[in-house]
């Protein structure tokens, strides 16, 4: 029973696909501290939002990728 409320979950809010995506240790450690401080769910959550919020700056600047300035910032690192 439980398992169906779960997927009920996943079909209202429109999760039909799957993405493995693999991490490094120190990301799974921040994504990790994060869950145990927010109390929007699990890190999985977490993530997807991450991933929203990325793709939004990625989309609005694709600079990003490849190093270069971020919109009047200095690119990481110069």
């Amino acid at each position: 029973m439980e398992e169906m409320a779960r997927e009920k979950s996943k079909d209202k809010e429109g999760l039909s696909e799957m993405l493995g995506v693999r991490v490094s240790a120190d990301d799974l450690a921040r994504l990790d501290a994060l869950a145990e401080r927010l109390p929007i769910g699990t890190r999985h959550a977490i993530a997807r939002f991450a991933l929203r919020i990325g793709l939004d700056e990625i989309e609005r600047n694709p600079a990003v990728l490849l190093g270069g300035a971020v919109k009047g910032r200095k690119a990481p690192g110069r």
